[in-house]
């Protein structure tokens, strides 16, 4: 591995019972090899994300080839997901669409998409793929992680630790894809970024398991956790008794 040690990455692992390993997440604009939506087929992004999570395959997405508008939106491919989208995000528009009421009325959606603003994708494709894969010396922007409430507790207190303040992890409102990439995309921009925990939007719930959230973050902060695991709660025996029942359910 080019991005971290081994002998890292395992102890990483080990201390906090990983079930699947986090995707790392980057553009570029050579076409790689693997699994991309097929050209007006609608799909989930998230749903997709599982040829990554679980078969281990490469994902990637481009202007042509995004499954979903949202996603195409909050990876920067897009300048709006889609026309009246303050009215579908709200109250909808009576005989014409219906609304799925995330947001009160259309001017608090137009305040969001105002603040919102995704960066442009700045390559050909988004791609998607477990970290150990990165062996080629390419660098994730973010990795980000799936995982159930026992795991995310050692990576949430792991990330305030590594990180050295109680305000380390975020969690705003938006979309799946916009909690995995474009908040961890503007945390990335600043002098102390943080991470985002996420997967709370309804829609997008149907395409993980019931009992999964995402916690995603900057490569930086990715980093920093991993030299954090030594001397930290992950050896202490309160962390011991979650540990032996991520353990106890790893394959159920």
């Amino acid at each position: 591995m080019n991005l971290f040690s081994e002998k890292s990455w395992n102890i990483f692992q080990d201390a906090l019972g990983l079930k699947e390993s986090p995707l790392g997440i980057y553009y570029t604009n050579d076409k790689p090899e693997g699994v991309t939506p097929e050209t007006g087929v609608h799909v989930c992004m998230i749903g997709l994300l599982k040829k990554a999570r679980r078969k281990r395959k490469t994902v990637f997405f481009d202007k042509d080839h995004f499954g979903c508008p949202g996603g195409a939106y909050y990876m920067g491919f897009r300048d709006m997901p889609m026309p009246n989208i303050e009215y579908f995000l709200s109250c909808g528009i009576a005989g014409e669409m219906e609304g799925e009421r995330y947001i009160k009325t259309p001017e608090l959606a137009r305040e969001f998409f105002a603040k919102m603003r995704p960066r442009p994708a700045p390559a050909t494709y988004c791609v998607f793929k477990p970290i150990e894969q990165f062996s080629d010396g390419i660098e994730p922007e973010v990795v980000a992680f799936f995982a159930p409430p026992d795991i995310l507790s050692g990576l949430f207190t792991l990330t305030h630790y590594a990180l050295e303040r109680t305000d380390a992890v975020l969690t705003p409102f938006g979309s799946g894809c916009s909690a995995i990439l474009t908040y961890p995309l503007k945390e990335a921009e600043k002098a102390e970024p943080r991470a985002i925990l996420g997967m709370f939007d309804v829609s997008a719930r149907p395409m993980v398991e019931k009992d999964v959230l995402t916690l995603s973050m900057p490569c930086s902060v990715f980093l920093r956790l991993l030299q954090n695991v030594e001397g930290s709660f992950l050896e202490t025996k309160s962390w011991n008794k979650v540990l032996q029942r991520i353990q106890k359910n790893k394959h159920q």
